[in-house]
């Protein structure tokens, strides 16, 4: 599923795992434009509204995103997934999520020893 719109991999700290579905980019994108297609005025007056909170965050942020999804009538920032992208996606998290240092740390806190890859000569996992 490392198609580039929708995958997960390791953060470069190894602390997290980052999920990418630029389809939800996309869909957000292609509404503000035809947004803005109909009426400039109504989007920057829209975007100035967030702009006015940006800074306080919490529930004045909130609100006013989900101000802005209702008045320039954003979909649901949901991504359809057919059985089989859904099983990739699913490997992909789980694989990324058990290299994290988090998972390991907890590994390493099992009662039981668990063994993890190691790496040999050439930058090959075992």
């Amino acid at each position: 599923m490392s198609d580039g719109m929708l995958n997960a991999r390791i953060d470069p700290m190894w602390m997290h795992v980052l999920l990418r579905v630029r389809e939800v980019r996309y869909g957000t994108l292609r509404t503000l434009a035809e947004a803005w297609g109909d009426s400039r005025q109504r989007v920057m007056d829209e975007l100035d509204a967030l702009a006015a909170v940006v800074s306080q965050g919490g529930e004045a942020w909130d609100a006013a995103v989900d101000d802005l999804e209702a008045n320039l009538e954003f979909g649901e920032a949901e991504v359809e997934l057919t059985h089989l992208d859904a099983y990739r996606l699913a490997d992909e998290l789980a694989a990324a999520a058990t290299l994290t240092m988090s998972a390991r740390r907890e590994a390493a806190m099992a009662p039981e020893v668990i063994a993890f890859p190691h790496q040999h000569k050439h930058g090959e996992v075992a």
